[in-house]
């Protein structure tokens, strides 16, 4: 569904705001909102769109996505990156060196191509610049960056960082650099959550906004539903920090105004800087993100890995193979300990066997099974413990003669 259908539809006073910079509980042990609350929220609001730009990851993405269309509010997906002080690949006793911290941004992917280089940069900062915290740098950023918007972020944003710290000319300079990079898909992201500081980024942004011809957006840096809401989001930041609520050294976001507000509280909060406000319906006009995720018949569609198989053996001729010769290797291992199977029983389980290869072709679960048969092994070859199997999944014949369970479902 597009904006403009969800405008008409909507059509409601309350309707001309959405939160581009918002934290679920995928941010781990920092903001305390389920997506589908999250979306429920921005639906009850009258709000058209809603971004989820969750610390570092994408655990929420897909989950938020649904939720979203399934309460009509059009979903942004996005990312608020760590930006390491130097290279993401310093690290260890070289990074505590520099006493500078990891700046932040807000990324939103503009289509499909876009939701694929946030994912990469995720990928990225936890596989290269893990280090505390899944970072990146601009030499990754510049590299995967074609198709996302960029919000300047809250405080701790790469620009306001550089402004408070460094002062105006170098934090100009920055923004003339993300220009290069972002082109007109750069934003400077404003706040008014009742921090002195956060006044001096707006007033300062505003300014370099004019300068530069670029515009400002509005945002709230979202981290729980409910006003009422804060005490337990600090109670979350104090678990992940191992600290106290009494300890005076313990991060906290500085105001109980991180919450989620409704579009009319953030139009009264940017009364005389409404096109603020406006940015971020023009943001969300530019975006738009289609899975497809069933087939034309209705099935639903798994992206998973190719499973290899030798001389164009199909993932169907492939699974009966391997199962069939993985129930002659049970029946063996039962007669080596001294509990065979009976005769009679054998043409049982042969039975269930194509039953269940049957139901696993039609669901689409050939390869599946194959994958997981094939980590499975490979970890029991490594002296990795694997446990014997759980839930449906030792109920299955197939699951047992792939050596993916332990325990014989038949008997």
């Amino acid at each position: 569904m597009s904006l403009q259908s969800l405008r008409e539809r909507l059509s409601g006073s309350e309707m001309d705001f959405a939160h581009l910079h918002v934290h679920s509980q995928y941010s781990l042990l920092e903001a305390t909102g389920r997506p589908k609350d999250l979306t429920g929220k921005a639906s009850a609001f009258k709000q058209p769109a809603l971004a989820l730009t969750d610390y570092g990851n994408m655990f929420g993405a897909i989950e938020f996505y649904l939720a979203a269309r399934d309460q009509g509010v059009k979903p942004i997906l996005g990312l608020e990156v760590f930006l390491a002080p130097q290279s993401r690949l310093i690290k260890g006793e070289e990074a505590k060196r520099f006493s500078e911290p990891n700046r932040r941004m807000v990324l939103l992917a503009m289509d499909i191509e876009g939701y694929r280089q946030i994912c990469k940069l995720s990928s990225i900062g936890y596989q290269e610049g893990f280090y505390y915290r899944p970072r990146i740098d601009y030499e990754v950023l510049r590299e995967h960056s074609s198709r996302l918007i960029a919000l300047t972020g809250s405080l701790q944003g790469d620009v306001p960082w550089t402004f408070l710290n460094r002062g105006p000319d170098e934090a100009k300079k920055l923004v003339q650099d993300l220009k290069s990079i972002f082109e007109d898909r750069l934003y400077l992201e404003v706040a008014r959550n009742g921090l002195p500081e956060q006044n001096k980024v707006n007033a300062f942004l505003a300014e370099v906004a004019k300068d530069q011809g670029l515009k400002c957006v509005a945002t709230n840096n979202v981290h729980y539903l409910n006003r009422e809401d804060q005490l337990a989001q600090e109670v979350l930041i104090c678990i992940g920090s191992n600290k106290t609520l009494h300890d005076e050294t313990r991060y906290r976001l500085g105001s109980d105004q991180f919450y989620f507000k409704s579009s009319q509280e953030m139009r009264d909060l940017f009364q005389d800087w409404p096109e603020a406000c406006d940015t971020t319906l023009e943001i969300a006009d530019r975006v738009g993100i289609e899975f497809r995720l069933k087939d034309s018949a209705g099935n639903p569609i798994y992206h998973l890995p190719s499973y290899p198989t030798e001389g164009g053996t199909t993932l169907a001729d492939e699974i009966k193979r391997l199962s069939l010769l993985g129930l002659q290797k049970r029946f063996e291992q039962a007669e080596n300990r001294g509990e065979p199977v009976a005769e009679e029983l054998r043409p049982s389980y042969f039975e269930r066997l194509d039953f269940e290869l049957g139901v696993i072709h039609r669901m689409g679960f050939d390869g599946y099974f194959l994958i997981v048969q094939d980590f499975i092994g490979w970890a029991k070859e490594k002296d990795i413990p694997v446990g014997p199997g759980r839930g449906s999944g030792a109920g299955s014949l197939v699951a047992y003669s792939l050596a993916i369970t332990d325990l014989d479902p038949v008997r």
